[in-house]
């Protein structure tokens, strides 16, 4: 058997030189007595670690759904905003168009224009989040539907009592 003179450096020994210090041995660093009143029982211990786990995951799963809804909130808010404005938009060409209906065939314009600057500025409300200042007021509900459901007076009844 040949011996291989360049063995011995591959795997050198240790150096005898320097000897560990103490410090770095740790058997003998935990060797200092532990007081009774701080050891609590094992299954205590991880009872506790447990429940901590669990609320934390509670707090977390609920931070969760919290983000997930207010993600949903915003989608839907984006899409109705945006299903508003498609709305308004096809308001606005059939205000253009009946403009245009109109003075090709000699009619007045006052209505259509007066619909369509309502439809325009709609449009531009919806687009820029504030109505612009030549805008018509707001079209109000007629108050005589209210009035007639308010009456305690029947109309059938009002009749029968004139003839």
């Amino acid at each position: 058997m040949i011996a291989f003179a360049g063995a011995a450096r591959l795997h050198p020994m240790p150096s005898r030189r320097h000897p560990k210090s103490p410090s770095s041995n740790p058997v003998k660093q935990s060797t200092a007595p532990v007081a009774a009143s701080t050891t609590r029982d094992p299954a205590e211990m991880f009872a506790a670690a447990l429940k901590e786990s669990e609320a934390r995951d509670k707090v977390q799963r609920e931070q969760e759904r919290q983000r997930q809804q207010e993600a949903a909130d915003r989608k839907a808010a984006e899409r109705a905003q945006a299903d508003a404005l498609a709305s308004a938009r096809r308001d606005l060409d059939r205000a253009i168009q009946a403009v245009r209906d109109a003075k090709r065939n000699g009619r007045s314009t006052v209505e259509a224009d007066a619909v369509w600057k309502s439809a325009k500025a709609r449009v531009i409300e919806l687009e820029t989040g504030a109505a612009p200042t030549w805008a018509p007021p707001p079209a109000q509900e007629p108050e005589a539907e209210a009035e007639s459901d308010d009456s305690p007076v029947d109309e059938g009844a009002a009749a029968e009592e004139q003839a």
